[in-house]
Order: C-alpha cells, then sequence, then structure tokens
C-alpha cells in the first residue's frame, strides 16, 4: 500500500495526463463516428431525393412530349377541340397511343375494343358486345377530330322545309310580327312543331342557352373558326362539351316565341365564320 502511494506521488501527472489522453481520444473517436455516420446519411438521402427529381423530371417531360405531339397531330384544328383532347390525356381518359397507328385518327370503336381485349386478356368479341369507357373516349377523340370544317365540305339540312325569311346583313328585310325592317343574320326554316332537327355538320356544343327573341339556341363549334347555331328548339339531349355527328338528332322544333307568331314555327338556323355571319345557303346541299 505505501509503495502504491508512493508510486501515485511520484508519478501521478503521468496516470492523470494519459487517462486524459484516452479520455479525449474516446471522445474523438465516437464525435466522429457519429459525423461520419451523419454525413452517410445525408449522401444517401440526397441520392434519394435526387433519384426522385429525376423521375419527376423525366414524367414532366414525357408529358410534355405527349402533349406536344398530340398539338402537332392537330395543327390547324379549331383551339378549343385541341384543348379539349390536351385535357382528356392529362386525366387519364385518352392515351398519346391513339394518335399513333395510322387510322387510329378516325376512332373506330372495333380497333379500341380489341386493343382493350388484348389489354384484359379477354377475347376481342367480348370487348366488342361491352365497349369499356376508353373505348367511347378514344371514338369521341376521333369524331373532334374530323370535325374541322372546311370550304369543300357541304353541310345537310337541319330540317326540311320551305325558307320563309332569308339571310339579309346587307339590307334590311320586313318582320311581320315586328312590323319593323332590320338585317337577318340567319335563315328560317319553316318546320312543323315537334319536328326532329339534326346536326348540319359535325362539331362540339359550346353552348346551350335562352334568348327572349330566340327561345332556346344550340351552338356548336365546326372547327376552324366555323359555329353553327340553332334556335327556336326544345327536348335539347345533347349537352356543353358533348361532341355531335352530322345528322345526329340534337333536339325538336318548339312553338316560335311572340316575336315570330305571325312566321310560325320554323328553326333559325344561323352560320358564322370568326364571329362574323355568313349565308348558310351557301353552305347547305
Amino acid at each position: 500500500m505505501k509503495n502504491m502511494m508512493s508510486f501515485f506521488r511520484k508519478n501521478g501527472f503521468y496516470v492523470m495526463a494519459l487517462v486524459l489522453i484516452a479520455g479525449i481520444l474516446a471522445i474523438s473517436g465516437i464525435a466522429g463516428y457519429v459525423s461520419g455516420q451523419s454525413e452517410r446519411n445525408q449522401a444517401e438521402n440526397a441520392a434519394e431525393f435526387k433519384d426522385r427529381a429525376a423521375g419527376t423530371a423525366s414524367n414532366e417531360a414525357k408529358l410534355a412530349e405527349s402533349e406536344a405531339a398530340v398539338a402537332d397531330e392537330m395543327t390547324g384544328y379549331n383551339a378549343d377541340l385541341v384543348q379539349k383532347i390536351l385535357s382528356m390525356i392529362e386525366n387519364g381518359t385518352l392515351a398519346l397511343e391513339d394518335f399513333e397507328e395510322e387510322g387510329s385518327m378516325n376512332g373506330t370503336a372495333e380497333a379500341s375494343a380489341k386493343d382493350a381485349a388484348v389489354a384484359e386478356n379477354e377475347p376481342a368479341e367480348a370487348a366488342e358486345d361491352e365497349p369499356e369507357a376508353d373505348t367511347e373516349e378514344a371514338e369521341m377523340a376521333g369524331n373532334v377530330l374530323n370535325a374541322g370544317y372546311s370550304s369543300e365540305n357541304v353541310m345537310s339540312w337541319p330540317v326540311r322545309g320551305e325558307v320563309i325569311m332569308d339571310y339579309s346583313m346587307d339590307k334590311t328585310i320586313y318582320y311581320p310580327t315586328l312590323q319593323e325592317y332590320k338585317c337577318n343574320p340567319s335563315i328560317l326554316i319553316q318546320s312543323e312543331e315537334g319536328t326532329d332537327v339534326a346536326a348540319a355538320f359535325s362539331g362540339t356544343v359550346a353552348d346551350v342557352y335562352h334568348d327572349a327573341q330566340l327561345g332556346t339556341v344550340l351552338e356548336m363549334s365546326l372547327g376552324n373558326g366555323y359555329e353553327a347555331y340553332y334556335g327556336q328548339l326544345e327536348n335539347v339531349d345533347v349537352a356543353v362539351g358533348d361532341t355531335v355527328r352530322q345528322g345526329q338528332i340534337i333536339g325538336t322544333v318548339s312553338t316560335p316565341t311572340r316575336f315570330y307568331s305571325i312566321e310560325g314555327s320554323h328553326l333559325n338556323f344561323r352560320v358564322t365564320r370568326d364571329g362574323e355571319p355568313v349565308d348558310p345557303l351557301d353552305y347547305l346541299d
């Protein structure tokens, strides 16, 4: 015991120094390990974030490429129709592949049904019997793309009857009920109440509204700046945004408003190009 006490009196300073140095080294080793582990975790998190960012950028690039491709396909078509197709792509109801194969622009139900059957490992015949929702969307898209009206196209008569008031924008004509002269941007086609009214040309329903003079009016966008207006309607069975085929029934002739009581029941049919009225008779067959 005396020897130990003597040893510590002589060498105590060195022992304490060694203990202190050992403690410092131990603390430094732990701090280094913790720091290294933190750096490794940060590196792993950064790599994972970079991968996610790259994946997001890739998806955004693919979406932009798809939209650009469809926009290229639809160059020259009405801007509203183009936006409709792009919206269908964004919400997942329409795929870019519907536009890539030759002939797919027609949006035929048969081809789309077979594609749906292959995807679900079912016989094509079953898919044809019960078309899937995406088949209907593809058919709608095909109709929209083919709805761009041009001067080479011919419109069909929405109803058959005598034109009881002609288009006249360069001079005024007499309105019997109103007992006044004014210009007429449309034609009045005599028709019995309840007569079916058919679309003169394929297009998209842009608006359905009520007008004091014209009653219920259906506005349809035909593409390439052309629009058609059907007035004095009732029983309208299409809605805004619907794609309508040429010849499809859109409503029936209504009782005329009080502004046309003497003229009698009729369809008020108007066509505009870039917002300006044109003579419908120049476009009807």
